[in-house]
């Protein structure tokens, strides 16, 4: 029983661990949509769960028990409803029909049973909420329908040896599963916490010059599909060497978190908003034509231009910018950014405080 249970154990961490690098590298960045990623991950987990099948351990010299009833618990926790019931159809459909053949054993063991633990999960279970005692309560109830199995299937000693070694041993699994499921979730926020982190500027919270260009190779591959136009607009802060120089670095630094300000407040939250480096940002604007981008640059121009920006001595400033845009697909995109850039300095040659268009 102990090297049955090893396998069991070492099936369950196998899987969860390159289930779960299979889902956040490739499904979640696959472009399908969440109802479809939640179909995938029904079928693999109803695929794990025959896999179980064949991985039983002994409870009695007769009896034996696997752990398919937790691929379903961790389908409802990853899926919901849809991953939940493509699992729970192919484990109950394999363990009727294939496993051993039709008997009453079956249906009630592998389908009935099968069924009984989805209910118990969707009511107890909520999708990407990992709680211990929401997750306790549906192991507990889930014993509970196998063990009403081998009461109303097995008799005498058979019957009081199985049910409690097999709830011992389906809460060890229950809760080493629990323990893997929190372990993945708390590996994956820590990642994408730094993944984001690099992504940043320090100093505004926007993105990095870096992350810029990645989200712009983005924006053109989805013009591709989607045939929808947007706008590079590149924006400069007028003389803030002057500022640095009169008031020092850290007042530039408030000039330039406070500026970040203005643009996340001006531009909808699926603009994409980068500080390119020094005192010069640039903005993705999507659904943008070259006609939009002239009252939208404009607005942000009369917002920067109309806010007070305090500096760490408590002095008040004004301060104002210039900004060049280029549309795509009006402008190929080798020559996008050159043209936006093109236009902020004639903007810049023409006085400053001003907005031109590529």
């Amino acid at each position: 029983m102990f090297e049955s249970l090893v396998n069991n154990f070492t099936t369950l961490t196998t899987f969860l661990f390159f289930g779960n690098m299979f889902r956040t590298k490739h499904l979640l960045n696959s472009g399908l949509k969440d109802r479809s990623r939640r179909i995938v991950l029904g079928f693999a987990l109803g695929f794990f769960g025959v896999v179980h099948m064949y991985f039983t351990f002994p409870i009695t010299h007769h009896v034996f028990a696997d752990f398919r009833q937790l691929p379903i618990l961790i389908s409802v926790y990853l899926g919901g409803f849809t991953s939940g019931w493509i699992a729970t159809l192919i484990i109950s459909i394999y363990r009727v029909f294939f496993l051993h053949g039709v008997s009453p054993i079956s249906i009630f063991g592998g389908g009935l049973n099968a069924i009984f633990t989805l209910v118990i999960a969707l009511l107890f279970i909520r999708p990407r909420k990992l709680s211990f005692k929401r997750w306790l309560t549906a192991l507990a109830l889930s014993i509970l329908t196998s063990n009403v199995g081998f009461y109303l299937t097995l008799e005498g000693n058979a019957r009081s040896e199985a049910i409690p070694m097999f709830s011992i041993v389906f809460a060890l699994g229950g809760i080493f599963t629990y323990s893997m499921l929190q372990y993945l979730q708390k590996s994956g926020d820590s990642l994408r916490t730094l993944r984001e982190a690099a992504r940043r500027d320090f100093l505004t919270g926007l993105y990095n010059a870096r992350a810029f260009e990645v989200l712009l190779q983005q924006k053109i591959e989805s013009f591709h599909r989607y045939h929808v136009p947007f706008t590079l607009l590149m924006v400069d802060i007028d003389h803030f060497k002057k500022v640095n120089d009169t008031y020092g670095h850290a007042a530039g630094d408030a000039v330039l978190s406070q500026l970040a300000s203005i643009l996340r407040d001006t531009f909808r939250p699926g603009d994409e908003i980068a500080r390119k480096g020094g005192e010069e940002f640039v903005i993705i604007l999507d659904h943008c034509d070259r006609d939009k981008i002239v009252n939208i640059a404009e607005r942000l121009r009369s917002n920067v231009e109309n806010q007070t920006f305090v500096l760490p001595q408590g002095i008040e400033i004004h301060i104002t910018i210039s900004a060049g845009s280029a549309t795509y697909p009006d402008i190929d995109e080798e020559q996008l950014l050159d043209k936006a850039d093109q236009a902020l300095y004639k903007a810049k040659e023409s006085g400053r405080n001003q907005v031109w268009r590529a």
